[in-house]
């Protein structure tokens, strides 16, 4: 894929590099850095991050003020955390967690009882759900959903990877 981008394109001409920080896994992240780093040196570029749940965050337009983000792991599992809207942009409120379906929707339904408006915005479709009970969005994102998040407001020049190592949870 990257030869074929680097065939299409003149790299010269690149005036920026985008890469996910996180949360991911440790190998994928650190070769995305790597090679975003090498593409950015070879080209003279600007290297601009956002995390893995700015697009999904930045393609959902939305009145509520607190939204639970979540995007699927390995081995059935979910990356998920809690933003609050600012002026333009939602920040994250609380740290991040990593769990089965039940666990994303227990803790969806403990922070409910404190954000009555809390909307849960996913990348994946999730089963067994009860949505008369909660405010649940799917969102399929793709490379320029996460353009799109950087250039709206979720990029930062930091370049400090969040990895979660899966391969030591219990399955």
């Amino acid at each position: 894929m990257l030869e074929k981008c680097l065939s299409d394109f003149n790299i010269k001409k690149f005036s920026n590099v985008y890469f996910s920080t996180g949360p991911g896994s440790f190998t994928a992240l650190r070769s995305i850095k790597a090679i975003s780093q090498a593409l950015a040196l070879s080209s003279s570029s600007k290297i601009l991050t956002a995390s893995s749940f700015a697009p999904l965050l930045s393609s959902v337009q939305t009145n509520e003020k607190k939204v639970l983000v979540c995007f699927k792991s390995t081995n059935n599992k979910f990356f998920y955390q809690l933003f609050e809207k600012t002026v333009k942009i939602f920040k994250s409120k609380l740290e991040l967690k990593f769990g089965d379906q039940d666990q994303l929707l227990s803790y969806y339904f403990e922070k409910k009882k404190s954000y009555n408006d809390l909307l849960l915005i996913s990348s994946e479709k999730l089963v067994n759900i009860n949505k008369t009970e909660m405010k649940y969005v799917i969102k399929k994102i793709d490379a320029s959903d996460f353009a799109n998040s950087v250039i709206v407001g979720y990029g930062s020049k930091n370049t400090k990877i969040l990895y979660h190592n899966t391969y030591y949870e219990k399955s």
